[in-house]
């Protein structure tokens, strides 16, 4: 398929996402990690765009900064203007040599280097750390087809290199009346998943760049944004989890209300060090719903933790959903690469040994502790599990998994079981 009489909408395309991704490079740390408001933001320049044109131009975006991290670490020389270069090699990857916005850029900016090779042969070196990805990311995946032979690391990486997709968690009742919405909406049916757990949780996916925050539902907690993998975490739990429970890390209190709604008669208490995202955190529950939980503001990292009030000096269960490299969620957010060296994964791996320590005696006898990342860093993980199960007689491993949501476009997560005997 040739550029034809499409020249036009290509080359205003191309312009609006050269221009945008220009102004991020120009922006400070703090202000280019938040990619998603400097797309909001950057789009009232362009009031005359539809929801296609939007589409097309921040999928435009993200391909040309999952190339740029790839192209970053390749010793192969560019031979013209950088963004444009990672922008043909991203829509490349995602499209194929047929798609007339390739064909365009193509002519416009031509290169003697197979662009698709390049990102193929650096998947890996584009992935910082890549020598510390567990051998196990990929232990539960069996490739969708046959012909493609064993899913392997490889194919993960190369999978970091397309767009994933945007993962809705739907409360029990909702279900048909947020599909009626959808169709309403003139969007194509989300792809179903039930959770495989008693609760017979749905998970659906949708396609990125869908005003999904705008959808009728959305504020009243029929839904919520979650990604499949931590949606999974359900897996995890313990068959007879009851009793009050602690999320010690809490954030925005996505996992806590998963585990609200599939284990409804926990009681729950939350921490985090934040006390503006344990703001949001409340926020989060009231549009949910749910005001019967407690919380306090405290670093578990802090040589004296806060005093929790109220708080029992045990708990039946805790979750540690532990600060990380955040490396199995890069993929729907590839900028964050870009700003700047990562963390060494050893050193969350010490902070992430510290929290466990701590909170094990937090855990009462017979009880739990669930412990997540969403790394794919053996160093944060099993190692981090093992060394703890070693120094502690009295716990045993339930079990410990990879919950890789990548085949289906979505992220990664690490989760172990471990019961205090």
């Amino acid at each position: 398929m040739g550029v034809g009489g499409q020249s036009g909408r290509w080359t205003l395309r191309t312009r609006q996402v050269l221009e945008f991704l220009e102004f991020w490079a120009g922006r400070n740390r703090t202000a280019a990690s938040d990619l998603s408001g400097l797309l909001r933001e950057y789009a009232r320049k362009f009031p005359q765009m539809g929801s296609r044109d939007r589409k097309e131009w921040s999928m435009g975006v993200y391909q040309a900064l999952r190339a740029q991290r790839i192209w970053s670490s390749s010793d192969r020389a560019a031979d013209y203007a950088p963004w444009a270069q990672a922008l043909t090699a991203g829509l490349l990857a995602m499209h194929g040599e047929e798609h007339p916005w390739v064909a365009y850029l193509r002519e416009q900016y031509p290169s003697k280097m197979d662009l698709q090779s390049v990102l193929q042969e650096n998947s890996s070196k584009g992935f910082p750390h890549s020598n510390f990805i567990s051998p196990r990311l990929v232990d539960d995946i069996q490739s969708p087809d046959p012909a493609e032979g064993t899913y392997g690391i490889e194919k993960w990486l190369q999978e970091q290199g397309l767009p994933g997709m945007a993962w809705l968690r739907i409360r029990r009742g909702y279900e048909t009346v947020l599909e009626e919405r959808i169709h309403q909406q003139g969007w194509a049916a989300p792809l179903m998943f039930t959770l495989k757990h008693p609760s017979a949780l749905q998970a659906w996916a949708m396609p990125l760049g869908l005003a999904l925050n705008e959808l009728e539902g959305y504020k009243e907690g029929w839904f919520e944004m979650q990604d499949f993998s931590c949606q999974r975490l359900v897996e995890c739990m313990p068959a007879n989890a009851a009793g009050r429970w602690l999320d010690a890390c809490a954030g925005s209190g996505g996992k806590t209300l998963l585990l609200h709604e599939a284990y409804p008669d926990l009681q729950w208490f939350v921490t985090d060090s934040r006390a503006s995202i344990l703001q949001e955190c409340s926020r989060r529950f009231q549009r949910a719903g749910w005001r019967n939980y407690s919380r306090a503001l405290t670093d578990w990292l802090s040589s004296e933790p806060a005093e929790l009030g109220s708080f029992p000096s045990q708990f039946d269960g805790v979750l540690l959903d532990a600060p990380c490299s955040g490396s199995g969620s890069w993929r729907n957010h590839p900028h964050l690469q870009l700003l700047g060296p990562p963390m060494n994964p050893l050193e969350f791996a010490d902070k992430q040994g510290r929290m466990l320590a701590r909170l094990w005696s937090r855990v009462r006898s017979g009880g739990y502790l669930v412990y997540a990342t969403c790394s794919v860093y053996s160093c944060e993980n099993e190692e981090v599990v093992k060394a703890f199960l070693a120094s502690k007689e009295d716990s045993h491993l339930c079990l410990d998994r990879y919950l890789n949501a990548s085949p289906q476009g979505g992220d990664t997560l690490y989760a172990a079981l471990i019961q205090k005997k």
